[in-house]
């Protein structure tokens, strides 16, 4: 194939950036490191938009220097076309040095004891039916007042890449959820200090930060806001496409297909 290196930098700003990524950069990382252990199970995760996404519960096992005990497995289709089973002796990669994954079986290896892994039939959260479009590789929960997937939005609202509303991070999320006092984005900035309070760990310092925090949340701008909301197939690319193209966001939830 052919490469390109771009040294000036007036260049490279010109060809611009990919959501996060600069067009004229590379990142060189080293080989990742690897190792075998037995997959002793499988769950399925719930995700922000729904999406279930497989992890594998490993015999821990040392990797580049810390103690990996779960692991990605991406997909239910790439289980199937690697043929992974629970039971199988696995290699498993730290891709990066950070995310631990399985890579395939050690056929070889196998008793016959082995169990074929299957999609959940149903949500593991709140046992809604699982579904999946004919266009997409993915399995979802088909409920969307799931409440782990509540849950992870509300999450992904305020991390710093979405809203940036410091002092609430996924521990707070769900106290807040549990006592009542929130159950979607929008109840964020009805939220009262006198409410806050009574909450476990919630000081007044930590209460006024927080509210200091949704308070400066509210002006971000559209693109930031529409993003945050956790739209399936919207990035941050795609999200500042819509806001340069509908001026708020009641315009942008009137918009037919």
């Amino acid at each position: 194939g052919l490469v390109i290196k771009v040294n000036d930098l007036d260049v490279a700003a010109d060809l611009g950036v990919v959501g996060k990524d600069p067009r004229g950069a590379v990142a060189y990382k080293f080989p990742a490191e690897e190792a075998t252990t037995r997959l002793l199970g499988v769950t399925a995760n719930v995700g922000r938009t729904g999406v279930l996404t497989p992890g594998a519960v490993l015999e821990p096992v040392f990797v580049s220097g810390v103690t990996v005990k779960q692991a990605s497995l991406h997909n239910y289709d790439l289980i199937a076309e690697k043929d992974i089973r629970i039971g199988d002796t696995v290699l498993v990669k730290r891709s990066g040095e950070v995310i631990p994954y399985v890579v395939g079986p050690v056929v070889a290896a196998r008793t016959g004891d082995e169990q074929v892994v299957m999609p959940p039939p149903a949500c593991p959260v709140c046992s809604a039916p699982v579904a999946r479009d004919e266009d997409e590789v993915a399995y979802y929960c088909t409920n969307a007042a799931c409440p782990e997937r509540v849950a992870r939005n509300i999450e992904y609202f305020v991390s710093r890449g979405a809203m940036d509303i410091d002092g609430i991070g996924e521990r707070g999320v769900r106290l807040l959820l549990d006592k009542g006092l929130i159950h979607d984005e929008a109840d964020l900035f009805a939220l009262r200090a006198e409410d806050l309070l009574e909450l476990e760990g919630f000081g007044e310092k930590k209460v006024q930060n927080l509210l200091a925090s949704i308070e400066t949340a509210k002006a971000r701008p559209l693109a930031r806001l529409i993003g945050a909301l956790g739209i399936r197939g919207v990035g941050s690319t795609v999200a500042g496409v819509l806001a340069e193209h509908f001026t708020s966001l009641d315009d942008l939830a009137a918009a037919s297909s």
